[in-house]
């Protein structure tokens, strides 16, 4: 079952790879609704599931857009702005390089906590509260959970109002989405972690920046140490 889960993964990766240098090449135009998954399935010659994570990856980092009852787009960009095929392939599989990406996760999101107390909008402010809300309506469904759990980190870096942070930071999530579910299957960490958003929250609505980068990246230090836990099992 391994096995054929890292199958897939590499199939996305490289289906993410061929849409980027078909996007490069002029093959979809920016701004225009793309084929459906159905078609994009077959043009790939791969299933819908691989489809369908390809289109989540290319969304993490803005290159598509889903609107409901309308369909995908492209968003519109200047050629060559968006992320290279090599850039795009951060999506990591070796256990080693996941903690790299939570240790990255702790400088990047630390900052972006710092700037988001500093320039935060009240429509910024709306936004992490509906992800606050989410996860409190979730606190019985972990899989919906970590998905509140993402939007909240995404949020709180859209509200730095610096676009490469956010995007840096979209990536890095993304970069393992499939493990962030796990960690709240333990007993008592999702109330944790709720716990910890809301004092982030509380800190960026108050402007203060020093506390909110603290909290921020001690919060991170979660998935490090079940990473780092994972990393000692495999070298036994």
């Amino acid at each position: 079952m391994e096995n054929m889960v890292i199958k897939r993964k590499s199939l996305v990766d490289d289906v993410v790879n061929v849409f980027l240098k078909d996007v490069e090449n002029g093959v979809y135009t920016y701004g225009d609704k793309l084929p459906s998954q159905k078609e994009l399935a077959n043009r790939y010659q791969v299933s819908l599931i691989v489809i369908r994570e390809a289109l989540t990856k290319l969304s993490a980092v803005g290159i598509i857009s889903f609107h409901q009852g309308k369909g995908t787009y492209l968003n519109k960009s200047e050629k060559g702005t968006f992320v290279t095929p090599e850039f795009s392939s951060l999506i990591f599989h070796n256990i080693n390089n996941l903690l790299e990406i939570v240790e990255a996760r702790q400088i990047v999101e630390s900052e972006t906590s710092s700037l988001a107390a500093k320039r935060r909008t009240n429509n910024n402010l709306i936004e992490i509260e509906k992800t606050i809300e989410g996860m409190k309506k979730s606190l019985n469904d972990y899989e919906h959970f970590a998905k509140w759990d993402v939007e909240f980190h995404i949020a709180v870096a859209k509200a730095s109002n610096n676009q490469v942070l956010q995007k840096i930071t979209t990536l890095l999530i993304d970069s393992y989405r499939s493990e962030i579910s796990k960690f709240f299957q333990v007993s008592g960490v999702i109330e944790k972690i709720l716990m910890e958003h809301e004092t982030i929250y509380f800190q960026i609505l108050n402007g203060n920046s020093k506390k909110a980068s603290l909290i921020m990246r001690n919060h991170l230090e979660l998935p490090e140490k079940v990473f780092s836990a994972k990393i000692d099992e495999s070298e036994k």
